[in-house]
């Protein structure tokens, strides 16, 4: 009895080895292309935060600063006086016992760039400045939420002021 020979086909076993290192080339893309996607979110984030000055004369400004490493897209301002919703800034300082003719007023629902920085209020005449508890006071009754968005559409909000 004769032992057949059996031969071995290696174009078969390349094939398979070929196809298995390029779904692993593949794979590795992928899980890259993720990765770093997940890398620019996080390092594109916008950061608006507040920033206030005053001085000895009673005289005050309010800004809002983007500190993040991303633009942000203001999509939606809400003004509170004691809890109480209000449409319009001129309102909101109406009810909180201020004349709107003593400020000057920035456009905050807009667009920050990187570093940006825009006035939100600003004395301007002396009738309506305001001592260091005057400027408390007036902050514990008042609160403005701004909606904004990062530039991959991720939803953040900056509260100035605070309810009641």
């Amino acid at each position: 009895m004769s032992k057949a020979i059996r031969t071995i086909n290696w174009e078969k076993y390349t094939a398979l080895c070929s196809m298995l290192v390029a779904l692993c080339a593949l794979a590795t893309s992928i899980w890259q292309g993720i990765s770093m996607q997940e890398h620019n979110r996080i390092s594109l984030r916008p950061y608006l935060e507040t920033e206030m000055n005053s001085k000895d004369d009673g005289s005050w400004e309010l800004f809002i600063n983007n500190n993040g490493m991303g633009p942000a897209q203001v999509k939606g301002l809400q003004y509170f006086v004691d809890g109480k919703s209000y449409a319009s800034r001129e309102d909101f300082l109406l009810a909180l016992g201020e004349d709107p003719n003593c400020y000057i007023r920035g456009n905050i629902g807009r667009f920050y760039k990187v570093a940006d920085r825009q006035m939100v209020y600003s004395t301007y005449r002396k009738a309506c400045f305001k001592a260091e508890s005057e400027r408390v006071a007036m902050f514990s009754r008042m609160k403005i939420v701004i909606d904004y968005q990062s530039l991959y559409g991720e939803s953040y909000q900056l509260v100035i002021g605070q309810e009641q």
